[in-house]
């Protein structure tokens, strides 16, 4: 691809991410804690990427969910298939199922919010998404963008799901990014307390990172 086919389909991607005025501002990653380190050295990896490199992870991750992300293929932006474990998951809005099963251990969380149209505009970019959790029978996944008006922006952007009709599916709808999401795309670090707060801070001392760092509640249950 020339550079000029480059910045045509930059623009096409820009437009198309304008036209769907429900499109989120920020894609949103959660994890542990003990994990951010790892995230600020390499970049956020997927979990064959993670186990390729023998990072050590703490993971929240249901197994039997895992084991049906890794028999899943999706295609991607430039004609490309790849396995879900090949791929880096964000969700379109911090508040999920898969949140609130974790709310009991929200202190030992952090989410990082990620500029979503600059990271999409990155033609080093690769993605998929979907229309609801990525390893259900029923979700349908996309690489094209004129295809997010096929997402139900109601639920996802909305308070609740529990009162709609397949809510759960679809809150839990995915980006999902190959190869990495570099810190750059990271504007946001947020936690549920004072000490969580603290401890990132430990963890950033001393790095030449321009992210900010906050407690917010309003990510969490």
């Amino acid at each position: 691809m020339t550079q000029e086919d480059k910045e045509k389909l930059k623009s096409w991607r820009l437009q198309k991410l304008e036209e769907c005025k429900q499109f989120p501002k920020y894609f949103y990653y959660f994890s542990f804690l003990d994990n951010l380190e790892s995230i600020i050295s390499n970049g956020i990896l997927s979990k064959n990427e993670i186990t390729k490199k023998k990072i050590k992870t703490k993971s929240f991750a249901d197994v039997d969910v895992q084991n049906k992300r890794k028999d899943k293929d999706f295609f991607i932006t430039g004609s490309q298939r790849k396995n879900l474990h090949d791929l880096v998951p964000l969700y379109l809005n911090s508040k999920t199922p898969t949140l609130y099963a974790r709310k009991d251990i929200q202190n030992q969380l952090f989410f990082l919010s990620i500029n979503s149209k600059k990271l999409i505009t990155d033609m080093n970019i690769n993605f998929a998404f979907t229309d609801g959790n990525a390893t259900n029978r029923i979700t349908k996944p996309y690489w094209k963008l004129d295809k997010l008006k096929n997402l139900n922006w109601e639920i996802i952007n909305g308070l609740s799901w529990n009162d709609k009709q397949d809510g759960k599916r679809i809150r839990n709808s995915e980006f999902l990014i190959f190869p990495k999401i570099e810190t750059k795309y990271i504007e946001t670090i947020s936690c549920y307390d004072a000490p969580a707060l603290l401890r990132i801070a430990t963890i950033l001392k001393g790095k030449d990172l321009k992210i900010e760092t906050i407690i917010n509640k309003n990510l969490f249950f």
